[in-house]
């Protein structure tokens, strides 16, 4: 009797810890989407400036920009060393063929998701402490709600990704990253590619997946919660048949 108590014990504070670390992993992957777009290192490059007017077959390293979804930073070298320039994205500061901006289609649809996964997120931590003080019977608070609230944040940070990354092969890669005015004052891009703040998403996405194996080794298995639903049934008689 005694030992089976404690097997009981141990198996509820390992249900507690398990449920709190996935609490704790969805919080971190609502930092980690609210960082990302809050940040302005989605695309960085470095560029530089064709001076083979001055110096034959020369050119001369102009600097570095960062863009993020909202915002972004210019350090170019015109002609009296660097200098830095900060915009916000609504301004013709970035892109050749596109407007970049929040209202375009694509960033919009980038920001969307990542507020959508930052609200799924925050839904997973909430049903995962009230998972810890109880044991829920309704389907979206109880185990098959942790599996989806995780998975479809996983999903809208993919989605994210995907959205972001074909803007910038699409739009915004090589000296495409420049506005016209940029180009035509002999600058041009060496090399381009995503930052720190584009990676932070898919730490999010890495977060979530975690989550999902976590709701798992805490015990709580879809196959339990269907299992327990058609035990439940088959014990309770049924109303519909008719006795005689």
């Amino acid at each position: 009797m005694m030992a089976g108590r404690n097997r009981d014990s141990l198996r509820r504070m390992h249900r507690i810890l398990v449920l709190l670390l996935t609490a704790a992993v969805a919080a971190c992957g609502i930092g980690l989407l609210s960082a990302g777009l809050a940040t302005n290192y989605w695309l960085q490059a470095r560029v530089f400036r064709d001076i083979s007017s001055v110096i034959r077959n020369g050119s001369d390293f102009a600097g570095s920009m960062h863009v993020g979804l909202f915002s972004g930073c210019k350090m170019f070298n015109y002609a009296f060393g660097l200098r830095e320039k900060c915009f916000s994205v609504t301004g013709a500061e970035v892109g050749t063929n596109i407007t970049y901006q929040p209202g375009h289609p694509m960033v919009a649809a980038t920001i969307a998701f990542n507020a959508g996964a930052m609200l799924m997120g925050l839904v997973a931590v909430i049903f995962s402490a009230y998972n810890v003080y109880t044991n829920p019977i309704e389907t979206f608070a109880g185990p098959l709600g942790l599996y989806i609230w995780n998975g479809v944040s996983a999903v809208f940070c993919l989605v994210c990704l995907i959205l972001y990354a074909v803007l910038y092969l699409l739009h915004l890669s090589g000296n495409d990253l420049l506005p016209q005015s940029d180009l035509d004052s002999r600058f041009y891009v060496a090399t381009s590619g995503f930052g720190y703040s584009y990676w932070l998403v898919l730490g999010a996405l890495a977060a979530f997946l975690l989550n999902e194996g976590l709701v798992y080794l805490s015990g709580k298995h879809i196959r339990s919660v269907f299992q327990n639903r058609s035990g439940s049934m088959k014990e309770r008689p049924s109303e519909d048949v008719l006795m005689y």
